[in-house]
């Protein structure tokens, strides 16, 4: 499930595994439209607003642009991983958090 206005998890899994060789014009062309859309949906929508697993997507292609885009000797692509984990990590703690708490009649950690 993804957030509103964003390209559902998904669609994104099922364009991923088939390999592009197996894919025609329109459906690459399609792809690149989606995802460039939802990458400026996702640079727009605050942090706060995001779901757990929207974030943690956010923050990993975040992380691979970043990594594209360095120059050599700078941060090197294992330090970028290693904080783009940790980023994931603290959402996906963030969702544990949440589950534990709507299971034990505790308060919305969003409010």
């Amino acid at each position: 499930m993804s957030d509103t206005g964003r390209k559902d998890f998904s669609d994104k899994a099922g364009e991923a595994l088939k390999p592009d060789s197996q894919k025609g014009y329109m459906e690459k062309g399609k792809e690149y439209v989606t995802d460039a859309a939802d990458k400026v949906a996702g640079a727009v929508q605050p942090e706060q607003n995001k779901g757990v697993f929207q974030g943690a997507s956010d923050a990993a292609n975040k992380g691979k642009d970043r990594a594209d885009a360095q120059n050599i000797g700078q941060e090197s692509y294992g330090e970028q991983a290693k904080e783009y984990l940790d980023s994931a990590k603290t959402k996906l703690n963030e969702a544990v958090e949440y589950v534990s708490n709507s299971l034990n009649g505790g308060d919305d950690p969003k409010k």
